[in-house]
């Protein structure tokens, strides 16, 4: 039958997705805010890469680059702005005589750490606004979506569809 409205999922899963979008970019801002709010110095990439080497320790340049998805050059200049903060150092690889290994000093924990717990006081007290039943369907909802993105995010060459 042609022409008529697209199946509720459709609908459904078009809201859904419009919804989430929203959020992460609600989520994106609230991030880069917690950060600049520990060190005036981070900014978006630059805390996306203190991530990145924190939850990576001993992280190649190259690796980060490709993680990240820059260029060489421009993990070098991100990897110098860290370096410059006190928050990361580099160290030569000993398999690797040009390669180099990414790590976090004692204050780049202690930044990332003070970030995620800013950022995850703030996301608690905007689930508090919410009521019982809702805030338990998100996290059912939540417990579902997150191996689904894990999924989709590590499946090379995979866009959006």
């Amino acid at each position: 039958m042609e022409g008529q409205n697209p199946p509720v999922r459709e609908e459904v899963l078009l809201r859904a997705a419009e919804q989430l979008s929203s959020a992460a970019e609600i989520l994106v801002a609230v991030s880069a805010r917690t950060a600049v709010a520990v060190d005036s110095r981070l900014s978006p990439s630059l805390l996306r890469a203190l991530t990145l080497v924190g939850t990576s320790p001993g992280l190649s340049l190259a690796a980060f680059a490709d993680h990240a998805r820059i260029s060489r050059s421009r993990a070098s200049r991100v990897c110098d702005s860290l370096e410059r903060a006190g928050l990361l150092t580099r160290s030569p690889v000993s398999e690797d005589r040009r390669g180099i290994a990414l790590d976090l000093t004692h204050r780049g924990h202690s930044v990332l750490d003070s970030v995620r717990r800013q950022r995850a006081a703030w996301i608690r007290g905007a689930l508090l606004h919410m009521p019982d039943a809702d805030l338990r369907a998100l996290l059912t909802g939540l417990w579902s979506l997150g191996p689904s993105l894990a999924r989709a995010s590590a499946e090379p060459g995979r866009g959006p569809s």
